[in-house]
């Protein structure tokens, strides 16, 4: 059985740092980071992201495949994907017994701002512009997880989402940097 952590949310709602919490405590999943993917196009043209965005949703589906395909990994964490688009790329790769679980993060837009402006990604600048229109907030299908990470801490945050997966913490031997 494959299972897939998917965490969603507008820029400075804590999805880097919950995944990579996730990973730290979850020895048994492998956590495919899109930002690593990102900052491989960098350099390349930093004033039209959307072609690298694209370009690394699919590099990320890509890697599920294969990983589900060799059979080696049945536990994933991934970013900025949606259920619907999950099971869309993956439809021939998964099972009905498989699970995925997805998790938007929300964020009061003042506390989105101040995160935003103390982060250190290469691959986004420190001001950048976070939209206040309710309606780009996308939609919430119908199993899917809605946490306010303004309200809680990052521990609060996992251990919630640790609850709603049926997991418990653990330790990787590896060590995982931490992101802001």
């Amino acid at each position: 059985m494959v299972k897939i952590i998917a965490i969603l949310g507008r820029s400075g709602a804590g999805k880097s740092t919950i995944s990579y919490e996730l990973a730290r405590v979850l020895p048994n999943y492998a956590f495919i980071d899109i930002w690593k993917v990102k900052e491989m196009f960098e350099y390349l043209n930093p004033k039209n992201r959307k072609p690298h965005n694209d370009i690394s949703k699919k590099a990320v589906f890509f890697i599920l495949k294969e990983a589900i395909k060799d059979g080696t990994y049945k536990n994933f964490i991934v970013q900025e994907s949606s259920e619907r688009a999950i099971k869309k790329s993956l439809r021939n790769y998964l099972k009905k017994s498989d699970e995925i679980y997805c998790f938007h993060l929300r964020v009061d837009l003042k506390d989105a701002f101040m995160r935003n402006i103390s982060r250190e990604k290469k691959t986004m600048p420190k001001k950048h512009f976070i939209n206040n229109d309710k309606n780009d907030l996308p939609k919430i299908s119908k199993g899917e997880f809605v946490i306010n990470t303004s309200e809680k801490s990052i521990r609060e945050v996992v251990d919630g989402i640790l609850k709603i997966v049926n997991e418990k913490r653990g330790k990787k031997k590896l060590n995982v940097m931490k992101c802001v």
